[in-house]
């Protein structure tokens, strides 16, 4: 009798091992930060996209595109500063770059696919991070999972939200201010 005791002892020891190693380890992320910085964007004149000061590059297949509601099918290039403000007058409040693309994915409305790098340094944390998501043009804030990154981002996921805080169009360019909150958790 005690032979058919001992699996049932050694099975519920096994599993209480299990647990507790599951929830002292936990898959819950032990370091949290959150990040608040502006990106400005300038858009040439689409017109003129051989313009060797363009901050802005429209890339398409080889084929003439077939006009489309919403631009369906273009695909975008960008690589846009970061600062603490809404302004890049002072070399400090510099914290970085975005690169990446965006593709206009949606047949029935404005919608992007983004792809984005940020190439992040505030002095306290430094390294890269990416963002890929879908964003509704028409969404006042948006939102999008932050799926990686390196130096003290490693490991790091997260939830990034996006907010359009300023547009003008300044000498044939739309110029916009975005303003970025990420909490990353590692």
């Amino acid at each position: 009798m005690s032979l058919v005791l001992f699996p049932r002892f050694l099975l519920k020891l096994m599993l209480l091992a299990a647990f507790t190693a599951c929830a002292t380890t936990g898959t819950h992320a032990k370091k949290r930060l959150n990040l608040h910085f502006y990106m400005l964007i300038v858009v040439q004149n689409n017109t003129c996209l051989n313009n060797p000061k363009a901050k802005y590059t429209a890339v398409q297949t080889g084929e003439a595109p077939v006009p489309q509601p919403f631009s369906f099918g273009v695909l975008h290039t960008f690589d846009n500063p970061l600062s603490r403000k809404m302004s890049l007058e002072d070399p400090a409040d510099h914290v970085g770059r975005v690169q990446g693309w965006y593709g206009d994915c949606g047949q029935t409305e404005l919608t992007l696919c983004i792809a984005q790098t940020f190439a992040y340094d505030d002095g306290a944390s430094k390294g890269t991070f990416a963002l890929l998501g879908s964003d509704i043009a028409t969404d006042r804030v948006k939102y999008a999972p932050i799926v990686g990154g390196t130096g003290d981002f490693t490991f790091c996921r997260g939830i990034a939200s996006q907010m359009r805080v300023f547009h003008a169009s300044i000498d044939s360019e739309e110029t916009a201010w975005f303003e970025y909150n990420i909490t990353l958790k590692f």
